[in-house]
């Protein structure tokens, strides 16, 4: 007999890999004998990031980047191999990142996001794969952009704030200091 689990992350409690163990403890417990294939999905959110390492044999990179509120944290993005990066937005402005009581999209901001893909490209990385699913942010990306040296002004020449509050106060975009 042969299994093969093919199963996305369950939001903020279980991983795909985490999942596959768990029905291959239970598979080999009833059927021995059985072989088992493990294939870790993701629809771009949480695990996104683990199945493409997972697929490609990549690693993780940990670094620090700040959190959907602003506050710095440890975390960490993929390299699949000499040039391809995988970035997911839950690692740094994920939805689990932010107390129930905090969420707000109006203040939640993706810059951690941005922060992530600028320490990709310094490592030499000229693909990111981005998975942006599972958010705790509504700032249309202008965070993660303002990372990478993107500058967003009001009609008075000042910089908005790179959260969801932020998007209606956009009258310019300066793109003279983007990260090459």
């Amino acid at each position: 007999m042969k299994f093969i689990f093919a199963s996305d992350s369950y939001k903020g409690t279980l991983s795909s890999s985490h999942i596959c163990e768990l029905l291959t403890e239970q598979a080999k417990r009833v059927f021995p004998d059985c072989e088992i294939v493990c294939l870790p999905i993701a629809d771009g959110g949480e695990g996104t990031m683990e199945a493409l390492v997972t697929a490609r044999n990549g690693r993780y990179i940990p670094c620090v980047a700040q959190d959907p509120l602003g506050k710095e944290r440890e975390t960490y993005f993929a390299v699949l191999d000499d040039k391809t990066a995988v970035v997911e937005m839950a690692a740094a402005s994920g939805l689990p990142l932010v107390p129930p009581a905090s969420r707000n999209p109006l203040l939640t901001t993706t810059y951690g996001t941005g922060q992530l893909s600028a320490k990709a490209l310094e490592m030499g990385s000229r693909e990111i794969i981005s998975g942006v699913g599972g958010s705790a942010t509504n700032d249309g990306g202008i965070g993660a952009a303002a990372a990478l040296g993107v500058r967003l002004l009001d009609r008075n020449g000042n910089e908005v704030t790179y959260s969801g509050g932020g998007l209606s106060r956009i009258d310019t975009i300066d793109v003279a200091g983007l990260h090459p």
